[in-house]
């Protein structure tokens, strides 16, 4: 008899003992109870492990802790998760950001009506203060256009918000170590080239908590891996090609605006980058 549980949360975390407690409460409280719990450290040591042991003696459900001696980035804290899990669905959830009660039983309800992926809207709010910063409901418009909507920006799955079912893992790279900042979107991307179906609860069941120290540091960094994401996806069956080359020059001029004033030679090497995927080969 198969008894593992339907759904496995995976945690990474780093330095994550400050909000860390607040999450695993925000699990607990879920409507739908069937699930598992792993949560990876990568590589700091604080009080997460005790966190997380003090969590286990309070639920019924299973929980596990895994650990990185040395810090290996959050694409590869992810996947050690991901291999650890047993249920047949996988629930994403950063250390710092909380879910609704009703989180689990909306997922589990788009993806039993044939979608491969879940996701749902969000409520961003500021670490520091607790005020709500933005309500990221979901547009129907950018889910019907939905793989070119990820493409363009006028998509934005949070990875809090998504569960999708464990197979995938097995005919798709995972969380992609190449892409430390942008690795969810390039996973979004890379499973709906392969026509895997996306599907969205339509209510805000996550709550995303906003870091401001960290914004300006990782911005240019964040956008130059937008950058690549679009030299990567350039050939992408059925997108219109001229669209893609339009998105990839759009990419690499923005990005290039950001480096200006500290790298100015880089900013230019981006620059002509993205003049030459423009301008190249038409066929």
């Amino acid at each position: 008899m198969n008894d593992a549980p339907l759904i496995s949360i995976c945690i990474p975390a780093y330095k994550g003992e400050k909000y860390l407690d607040e999450t695993l409460s925000s699990i607990r409280t879920q409507t739908y109870t069937n699930w598992e719990l792993i949560v990876t450290e990568d590589g700091s040591k604080d009080g997460t492990e005790l966190i997380v042991r003090t969590f286990a003696a309070k639920v019924s459900q299973p929980v596990r802790y895994e650990r990185h001696e040395v810090n290996q980035g959050l694409p590869a804290t992810r996947n050690t998760g991901f291999a650890c899990a047993r249920g047949d669905l996988i629930a994403i959830l950063d250390a710092d950001d909380l879910w609704l009660p009703t989180h689990l039983e909306k997922a589990l309800a788009v993806l039993q009506n044939g979608h491969d992926i879940s996701y749902s809207g969000c409520v961003i709010f500021d670490s520091d203060t607790g005020t709500e910063l933005e309500t990221r409901a979901l547009n129907p418009v950018a889910q019907e256009t939905l793989p070119l909507a990820l493409l363009e920006g006028r998509l934005v799955i949070q990875p809090s918000t998504v569960v999708f079912r464990r197979e995938l893992l097995g005919t798709s790279v995972a969380f992609n170590k190449s892409f430390p900042i942008c690795n969810d979107l390039e996973f979004w991307l890379n499973n709906a080239r392969l026509g895997r179906r996306f599907g969205a609860t339509s209510t805000l069941t996550c709550r995303y908590r906003k870091h401001s120290a960290a914004l300006s540091k990782n911005a240019a960094a964040m956008m130059e891996e937008v950058t690549r994401l679009h030299r990567n996806y350039r050939d992408w069956p059925g997108q219109s090609k001229a669209l893609r080359r339009r998105l990839s020059l759009r990419s690499h001029v923005n990005t290039a605006r950001m480096y200006a004033r500290n790298r100015p030679f880089h900013a230019l090497s981006l620059l002509l980058r993205g003049a030459s995927d423009f301008l190249g080969p038409r066929n």
